[in-house]
């Protein structure tokens, strides 16, 4: 990788990193936790990682300490950090899955473990003897002569390896969950320890060759500082990819449901705290909002809904039944298309003026709460269904 893409790629990691960092900032502000604080604090340090290790970075920092290398110090020990913080993620949720009491006993020996890597390394750095031009992407091999250098980065390289074997090893313990958020959470842990590991296992021959004073597996490296990177992406993810999945469906469902909110409200005549959302509000509210835009929009359909229930004719439920009984639907689309169905002809009764003739429907005892949003996401999809359109259409022009 040459220093220009190395300025590119580190970057993005960056800009991804601080992304992960502020959906965490966020989450924060609306309830502490310790793993929360953790990974925050694991995204500061990986952002510092990579920062450093940015090539034009690399060169002001040695610049401005006057110490050519030192900051291969700063980005290993940033390396360290990040990688202390992903262990001890795992900890605290691998006792989590257990059910155990919290392990702090284990947080405080591994932290004084990670605290005397970080010393060694401080200690082995201060006594080489670096000198000559910067080498950002290749200090490793560059320097491999230099006994006090080659115990530096295997101090690094112990670290790295004790902390991303023992995070993989937690995260294995802990995946037995049934929580699958939980589950899904460790497991990405797990393989991206174990393509930061990767780091050591490529650069670790180069290393121990170069000291030798030969060069044929310096590419090696390379290969440690890209396995390092995917690792990193991958501990991005793990952190950060359920809120944003979590976000995208609850984004998706809010706008499926705008033709369901329209039809229900409208038809029903009802007047609703919040205004229809303009074409940005409808796309990208609840990037700020949470879900609380989208169980506004629920709320709102189950009143219009109960609102509408004296106009719903249950004998058209049977003909809808019989219709998809030849269509071979599954029964939850049953269920939607003669929810969809029945809201249409009741909104045509109230709006051609027909008093109310039918008791208030009680609550679908066949919908259980849990899956009462994907229930009227379904209802929502099925209003231009041409079974319904059918049906409603059909009885429209007889009235």
């Amino acid at each position: 990788m040459s220093e220009s893409s190395a300025n590119v790629v580190y970057l993005v990691v960056v800009l991804i990193g601080c992304s992960s960092a502020a959906v965490k900032v966020a989450a924060l502000r609306r309830g502490f936790t310790v793993s929360l604080v953790v990974m925050i604090s694991c995204h500061v340090a990986g952002i510092g990682a990579f920062v450093g290790a940015t090539p034009f970075v690399y060169r002001a920092i040695d610049s401005a300490t006057g110490r050519p290398g030192f900051a291969t110090l700063v980005v290993y020990s940033c390396i360290i950090l990040f990688s202390a913080h992903a262990h001890l993620l795992a900890v605290l949720w691998a006792a989590e899955v257990r059910g155990g009491p919290s392990p702090r006993l284990r947080v405080t020996v591994h932290a004084v473990c990670y605290a005397a890597i970080l010393a060694a390394m401080a200690v082995t750095f201060l006594r080489a003897h670096v000198t000559g031009p910067e080498h950002p992407l290749t200090f490793n091999v560059s320097y491999a002569g230099d006994a006090e250098v080659v115990a530096f980065l295997t101090v690094f390289m112990v670290g790295l390896s004790y902390s991303m074997l023992s995070a993989a090893w937690e995260c294995r313990q802990g995946s037995r969950t049934e929580n699958e958020r939980l589950r899904k959470g460790l497991r990405d842990i797990g393989t991206a320890s174990l393509f930061i590991f990767g780091y050591v296992v490529f650069s670790g021959p180069s290393l121990a060759l170069a000291a030798t004073g030969n060069h044929a597996l310096d590419q090696l490296t390379q290969l440690g500082a890209l396995s390092g990177t995917v690792g990193a992406f991958v501990l991005n993810w793990g952190f950060s990819g359920p809120v944003l999945q979590t976000w995208w469906r609850d984004r998706r469902d809010y706008r499926r449901l705008r033709p369901l909110w329209d039809t229900a409200v409208e038809g029903a005549g009802r007047t609703v705290a919040l205004a229809p959302p303009g074409r940005m509000v409808e796309r990208w509210s609840l990037l700020s909002a949470g879900a609380w835009l989208l169980v506004r929009r629920l709320a709102d359909i189950c009143d219009a809904e109960r609102a509408l229930s004296p106009w719903m004719d249950p004998g058209l439920a049977g003909e809808v039944e019989r219709a998809a009984d030849t269509a071979r639907a599954a029964p939850e689309e049953v269920r939607a298309l003669t929810a969809a169905a029945m809201l249409l002809d009741a909104v045509d009764r109230r709006e051609r003026g027909e008093p109310p003739a039918y008791s208030v429907l009680p609550r679908h005892t066949d919908v259980a709460p849990h899956s009462e949003r994907a229930h009227l996401v379904r209802v929502a999809r099925s209003l231009d269904h041409p079974l319904v359109r059918d049906l409603v259409g059909r009885r429209t022009a007889t009235a």
